[in-house]
C-alpha cells in the first residue's frame, strides 16, 4: 500500500502549496490503482469471512456483590 501513502503525501504537499491541481504520471496512477484494487479485494474477503463464519460465541459474565 506504499503507493496510497505516496499519493497521500503528494496531496499534502500540493495542499500546503495551495495548489488547485495535482497531476501524477501514468505509472504512479496505475500503481495507485493497483493498491486500491488490492485493498478493496482484501475488504471484500474479510466481509465474506465475517458473513460465513458462525458468530455463536458465548460470553459468560459472573458478578459477585459479596464485598459491598
Amino acid at each position: 500500500m506504499i503507493h496510497i501513502n505516496n499519493f497521500i503525501d503528494k496531496i499534502k504537499f500540493f495542499e500546503s502549496k495551495n495548489s488547485k491541481d495535482v497531476i501524477i504520471p501514468m505509472r504512479e496512477a496505475k500503481d495507485l490503482h493497483g493498491d486500491i484494487t488490492k485493498l478493496l479485494l482484501a475488504i471484500q474477503v474479510l466481509q465474506e469471512k465475517q458473513q460465513t463464519s458462525p458468530n455463536n460465541e458465548s460470553v459468560n459474565v459472573e458478578l459477585r456483590g459479596s464485598d459491598f
